[in-house]
Formats: C-alpha cells, sequence, structure tokens
C-alpha cells in the first residue's frame, strides 16, 4: 500500500480517506466515502482537491517551535525535569532539548541546585547549544539579574 500524502488517511474500517487540516487550533476535516467515490484513488483525488482548497482560505500554518503545550509541565518550552535512576539511587536534572537536538543536555540537581540547573537548562534552550562552557558563561552573565528572575518565575516545577 502506497504511502498518503500529508493531511489524508485511510480508514478502512469507515471506508473513506480522511482528509483533516489543523489552523489556529481548529480541526478542519472531512470524510470521502466509497460510497460516494466508489473507489479509494477516486476518493484521494475528491479528498486532495478539498484540501488544496480549503488550504487556500485559511491562514497559513503557524510555527510550532515555541508553542507551550499541555504536555510542558516545566513552564518553559523544551525544558523538562527528568528522572534518573542508577543503582537504586534516584536523582533528578533539567533537560533542555531543541529541534535537531533531541538528545539535548541535562543539568543535575545535585551538581547545580534546582535553580542553578534549571536556569542553565533554560539558557541552552534559548541559545541553542550543548556547549557546557558558553552555557556556564552565560548563567554567570544573568546570575542575579532580572532574567534570571524571570526565567526562575517561569518555573512550574519544584524539587526538594
Amino acid at each position: 500500500m502506497r504511502k498518503l500524502p500529508r493531511n489524508l488517511t485511510r480508514n478502512v474500517a469507515s471506508s473513506c480517506i480522511m482528509a483533516r487540516i489543523r489552523r489556529n487550533d481548529v480541526l478542519h476535516s472531512r470524510n470521502f466515502s466509497l460510497v460516494e467515490f466508489a473507489t479509494w484513488a477516486k476518493a484521494q483525488a475528491a479528498a486532495s482537491e478539498w484540501l488544496d482548497e480549503a488550504k487556500a482560505t485559511l491562514p497559513a500554518a503557524g510555527n510550532a517551535r515555541d508553542r507551550m503545550t499541555a504536555r510542558n509541565t516545566s513552564g518553559v518550552v523544551g525544558v523538562m525535569l527528568k528522572t534518573l535512576e542508577r543503582d537504586g539511587d534516584t536523582s533528578y536534572a533539567w533537560h533542555a532539548f531543541w529541534p535537531g537536538h533531541t538528545s539535548g543536555t541535562r543539568w543535575g540537581i545535585d551538581k547545580y541546585g534546582d535553580n542553578g540547573a534549571f536556569v542553565r537548562a533554560c539558557l541552552s534552550r534559548q541559545l541553542e547549544s550543548a556547549n557546557r562552557d558558553k552555557i556556564e558563561d552565560a548563567f554567570l552573565a544573568v546570575k542575579g539579574t532580572a532574567q534570571y528572575r524571570n526565567m526562575l518565575r517561569s518555573k512550574q516545577l519544584e524539587v526538594n
């Protein structure tokens, strides 16, 4: 079976091609049934045509790169709290990641403290850098400033 174009799904159980597109968190969708179009190819062609028409009337797709989602628990996009288990011991680290560098950088709370690790992770994300020397220099430059306090205000989790 060939892969369908983006925004189209073959729903075999319902015998239809589903066309879906989301703009500004609003889903626009339509089903193209085999009952109406007789073949998968005709249903897919109709769905593709509908998508082209819908895209022309909808606003351009927004950039989801720095969008806060409901899954975010840290308060900062691209920063999350990691639980690390080693030899029965549990420790925590603030982990920064960004597109193209999903492995990111981790800043251990045992070593840097909760606030220090969090701010370093935020800076790693902002600078999109895994260079620890660069992040440490940036940390020393912002420590005690309004920017430092603003980063800490955005933090939604506390580790004790």
